[in-house]
């Protein structure tokens, strides 16, 4: 099974030392850029920074391909 994962969860599970529950958890793990770019702003814990400044062989880095489908955005109108 593979998980997409977003800043949050990474953040939260290196803080409490159990970031190596997503490998246990999942075949893969997957981030897309900006959670990297997230992870290493200056404002995030060090540990964090650390962490994502090196990242472990099980994290894979992938540039979504697909152009965002325009009618899933929700107008601020509405």
């Amino acid at each position: 099974m593979i998980v997409i994962a977003d800043t949050g969860p990474i953040n939260y599970l290196i803080l409490i030392g159990e970031i190596e529950l997503f490998p246990a958890l999942y075949d893969r793990v997957a981030v897309p850029p900006s959670v990297c770019e997230e992870l290493g702003r200056l404002r995030a814990p060090e540990a964090v920074r650390a962490w994502i400044a090196q990242p472990p062989s099980w994290l894979e880095i992938l540039t979504p391909t697909n152009s965002p489908d325009a009618g899933l955005a929700i107008s601020a109108a509405s």
